[in-house]
C-alpha cells in the first residue's frame, strides 16, 4: 500500500519547531522556530553549517526528536502528536531513511532480494508478495541484476543504491537521505543522485541533507539552516554559485549575514522602514571596535618519527581481496615523513582495504606490510596494538568517540592511552583551530555529524603519532570547516608526520604530495601529483 499524500497537500510542513538537547547542566537549543515545507516529487537540499540543525530537523521530520514547541506534519498527519507507538506505525508506512553508511542498514545474511524486501515483510507483507515487490523496486531503478547478490560483495556505490532500493520499495511518501553521496566517487554519486530523481518523479518527497556540490545539480530547490532557523533558500544551477534570498520565517524574523552587518551585532540596534517595496535596515548604533587577532595556538609536540632515509610505512607487492576479485595486486608504496598521501579511486576499488592493510587492521594475501620498519606479519594481536599506539593513529569513516564524555575529555583520553600528558591549553588551541572551541564541554552523544568527525580528528591529532591515517576526514564538512580539517593535516605533515588519507574531496586531493590511484588495473601505481599533472598536459 503506498503512502503517498493528497494532489496538492504539502509532504512535509513544519512550523515554528524548537528542540533543545540537555549539555550539562544548561540546554543547548539545536532549532530555534524552525520552517520547512515540501511539495510531493520535489527534491529539496537542506544545507548549512555543521551543527546548524540539519539531522536534527531530519529527526523531527521522523518522529524520531521530540519538539518543545511547533508543529510537524508529514502528508497530512500531525507527528509531533502521536504516542510512540503509533509513530512506529506510521513510520514503517510513510516513510523511507538512507544515511552515507549503507552497510549499517542491510543484513549481511540476507541476499540484496530479501533485503530490499524487508520492510515490507516487518509491515505484514507474505513473503512471496514482498519478494516480488523488491524484484519490481530493483527492475525499476535498474538494479535487477544485483538481487541475488551477497551485500557483503557489493561496492560503497552499489550497497548504497540497495540502501535507497529498501528505503522506497514500500511506497512511502516521503524519503529522506542524510548525506548519501558524502563517501562516493563521482560516478556512483551520479547513480544514487538518478535512482533519488526516478524516486521523485512517482511523487514521492525527497530531502536531501547534504554538504556535496554535486547535489546542486540534482535538487530543485535548497535551504541553509543557520542556528537552528531556515535562513536562506535559492535554486540551485549546476557549476554556478547562485547568491540566496534570506527567507523570513512564520514570525517574521530574518536572520541577517553577518558580512552585511560587520560581524556579530551583539550591542548595534536597527531601524527598520518601507521603502518602495523594499525593506530598509540602518544602524543606530555603530558596530563594535573589531578584537585585535589573538596569537596563534602553539603547536603540538612534533612526532618521534623515522629519519627522512627511512619511510615510516612501506609496501612491497602486496596483494589483497576477497574471493577471485583481487582489490590490489603487486602495490608498492612507501610513505615518508612529512609526506601526503592520498588514495583515491571508484567505490570498492580497495581504498578502505588498503588503510586496513597500513593501520594492522587486516593481512595481505601476499607481500609485505612494514610500519616504523616492522611487518605487521611477525606480530600477534597484543604486540600490534603496542606498535599501533607507538607509530600510527587513525580516524575511520565512523567517529569512534565516548558518548556521555565532553569532547575535550575525549580528545585527553585519546592522548593518555597512548601516554602523552597534555595540558588543558593544548587540548583548548587544538580544538580551536578545528572549529570545535564552543564545543569543548558538550557530551559527544550531542554533536552533529561533522562536530563528531571533528573531533575524531583531534584525538588522531593529540596522538602525534608519526603516521596518520584517514579515510574520508571530510565527507560530513561544511566548506569552511573542510578547510580547517585540511590546515591542520597540513601542519601535521609539517612537524615530519606522514598522512595517508582516502578522499574524493578536491579540497584533500589539492593538497597531496602524492596519490594512489585504484581501479585503473591489476597494478596498482603510486605516484606525485606533480607528476601526474605534468603527464596529462603533455
Amino acid at each position: 500500500m503506498s503512502a503517498q499524500p493528497e494532489r496538492g497537500r504539502a509532504v512535509v510542513t513544519v512550523t515554528d519547531v524548537f528542540v533543545a538537547y540537555r549539555s550539562g547542566a544548561e540546554p543547548v537549543m539545536a532549532l530555534r522556530g524552525a520552517d520547512l515545507t515540501l511539495a510531493p516529487g520535489e527534491r529539496l537540499l537542506v544545507a548549512g553549517p555543521n551543527g546548524s540543525g540539519k539531522s536534527t530537523l531530519l529527526r523531527v521530520v521522523t518522529g524520531d526528536q521530540p519538539v518543545l514547541a511547533g508543529r510537524v506534519e508529514v502528508g497530512g498527519t500531525a507527528v509531533h502528536a502521536m504516542d510512540e507507538a503509533a509513530r512506529r506505525r506510521w513510520r514503517s508506512t510513510a516513510l523511507g531513511f538512507v544515511d552515507q553508511h549503507a552497510r549499517r542498514n542491510l543484513l549481511p545474511e540476507l541476499d540484496v532480494r530479501d533485503n530490499v524486501a524487508l520492510q515490507l515483510r516487518l509491515t505484514g507483507t507474505r513473503a512471496a508478495a514482498a519478494r516480488a515487490r523488491a524484484e519490481a523496486t530493483l527492475e525499476r531503478l535498474g538494479l535487477a541484476r544485483l538481487a541475488s547478490s551477497d551485500v557483503r560483495r557489493l561496492s560503497g556505490g552499489e550497497a548504497q543504491r540497495v540502501a535507497l532500493c529498501a528505503a522506497v520499495a514500500h511506497g512511502p511518501a516521503l524519503v529522506l537521505a542524510d548525506e548519501p553521496t558524502g563517501e562516493l566517487d563521482d560516478d556512483a554519486a551520479r547513480e544514487v543522485f538518478g535512482l533519488l530523481e526516478a524516486v521523485a518523479a512517482d511523487g514521492t518527497g525527497v530531502v536531501l541533507v547534504s554538504h556535496d556540490p554535486r547535489s546542486h545539480g540534482f535538487v530543485d530547490r535548497a535551504v541553509r539552516l543557520r542556528d537552528g532557523r531556515l535562513a536562506e533558500e535559492w535554486v540551485p544551477r549546476h557549476g554556478e554559485t547562485v547568491a540566496p534570498d534570506l527567507v523570513a520565517d512564520s514570525r517574521g524574523w530574518v536572520r541577517l549575514p553577518a558580512e552585511l552587518v560587520g560581524g556579530a551585532p551583539r550591542r548595534a540596534s536597527w531601524r527598520a522602514r518601507g521603502d518602495g517595496g523594499s525593506l530598509v535596515l540602518q544602524p543606530r548604533t555603530p558596530p563594535a571596535p573589531v578584537v585585535p587577532a589573538t596569537p596563534g595556538p602553539r603547536p603540538l609536540t612534533a612526532p618521534a618519527a623515522a629519519t627522512d632515509e627511512c619511510p615510516l610505512v612501506a609496501l612491497a607487492d602486496v596483494r589483497a581481496g576477497y574471493g577471485e576479485r583481487w582489490l590490489l595486486d603487486g602495490l608498492d608504496l612507501q610513505l615518508a615523513p612529512g609526506s601526503w598521501t592520498t588514495v583515491r579511486g571508484p567505490s570498492g576499488s580497495g581504498k578502505t582495504t588498503l588503510l586496513t592493510l597500513v593501520t594492522g587492521l587486516a593481512d595481505p594475501v601476499a607481500g609485505r606490510v612494514e610500519v616504523g620498519g616492522t611487518s605487521w606479519a611477525g606480530l600477534d594481536r597484543p604486540a600490534r596494538a603496542a606498535h599501533r599506539r607507538t607509530w600510527l593513529a587513525y580516524a575511520l569513516q565512523r567517529a569512534n568517540l565516548v558518548e556521555t564524555m565532553t569532547v575535550a575529555e575525549n580528545v585527553a583520553l585519546a592522548a593518555a592511552l597512548r601516554g602523552r600528558d597534555v595540558e588543558a591549553d593544548e587540548v583548548t588551541d587544538l580544538l580551536d583551530r578545528l572549529g570545535l572551541r564552543a564545543q569543548l564541554r558538550t557530551p559527544a552523544g550531542v554533536l552533529s555529524g561533522g562536530e563528531r568527525q571533528r573531533a575524531s580528528l583531534a584525538r588522531v591529532l593529540v596522538s602525534a603519532a608519526p603516521v596518520l591515517v584517514l579515510d574520508e576526514p571530510t565527507s560530513q564538512q561544511d566548506e569552511a570547516s573542510a578547510s580547517r580539517v585540511v590546515a591542520a593535516l597540513a601542519d601535521a605533515t609539517a612537524r615530519g608526520a606522514a598522512v595517508l588519507v582516502a578522499s574524493h574531496d578536491p579540497v584533500v586531493l589539492d593538497r597531496a604530495t602524492a596519490t594512489v590511484r585504484l581501479g585503473a588495473g591489476p597494478a596498482q601505481a603510486s605516484e606525485t601529483i606533480a607528476s601526474a599533472r605534468a603527464r596529462s598536459a603533455g
